[in-house]
């Protein structure tokens, strides 16, 4: 869908219930002030809370931290919002290109019993690419900072990865010297969330240090300081 056509609805990873969207923009197109909004960090929820709606849109999840937690909040809430509608009403999942799957697998896991499924409907909405000038800005930030005794490389997307561990000479190497607090190792590396620390792990097999509880920078901030004051 072009960008001009969802700008009236939701750009962020985010559920919602939804019955008819092939009219987004007419004024005749129901709105979201009676449908259950799920997010699931608190960056989404200040840009939701920014759309004007009278009366405010319904947002729910922003606690819970990461997709896994989310989707298992979702079936409690969802269905309980819709008590006596079996099947249940689908959502929509507006994602990115790299998004996870747990929340749709979860939602709609052959575990489940029939009449708590929750059938998802899945639709890229954006992606994000490697700014050009990335690798030699982080290799040049490298350097002026190689004297510091620790510094900390925090991660919020697993586009750049690659770039980010050829700077730090990684790649090529053997990646074990890289994991653990050891004698001579100053820099360490930390994720916002498990989709970043995932991609890391699966595609490297490089661990970070620090993967954030809550996919927020104060979250991050507080994984650093814990492992900090263990050491």
């Amino acid at each position: 869908m072009r960008r001009e056509k969802v700008r009236d609805c939701i750009l962020y990873p985010a559920l919602f219930e939804y019955s008819d969207i092939r009219h987004i923009g007419d004024p005749a197109w129901p709105y979201l002030q009676d449908i259950p909004i799920y997010t699931v960090g608190p960056a989404t929820t200040r840009a939701l809370r920014a759309i004007p709606s009278n009366p405010p849109l319904q947002i729910f999840g922003a606690e819970t931290g990461n997709g896994e937690a989310l989707a298992h909040y979702i079936l409690e809430h969802y269905l309980s919002w819709y008590p006596d509608q079996r099947p249940v009403r689908k959502l929509l999942f507006l994602v990115g290109e790299q998004a996870r799957d747990i929340i749709p697998n979860t939602l709609m896991s052959d575990s489940l019993p029939e009449e708590k499924l929750v059938e998802v409907d899945e639709i890229v909405v954006y992606g994000t690419r490697v700014m050009s000038s990335f690798e030699d800005s982080f290799t040049r930030w490298l350097k002026e900072t190689e004297e510091r005794s620790v510094r900390w490389v925090v991660v919020f997307s697993p586009t750049g990865c690659e770039a980010m561990l050829r700077s730090l000479g990684i790649l090529g190497r053997d990646i074990r010297w890289f994991k653990g607090w050891k004698p001579g190792r100053k820099t360490f590396v930390a994720s916002i969330g498990p989709t970043t620390r995932d991609y890391l792990d699966d595609e490297f097999g490089f661990d970070v240090d620090v993967c954030a509880e809550k996919p927020s920078p104060e979250g991050v901030l507080d994984g650093i300081e814990k492992l900090m004051e263990s050491k």
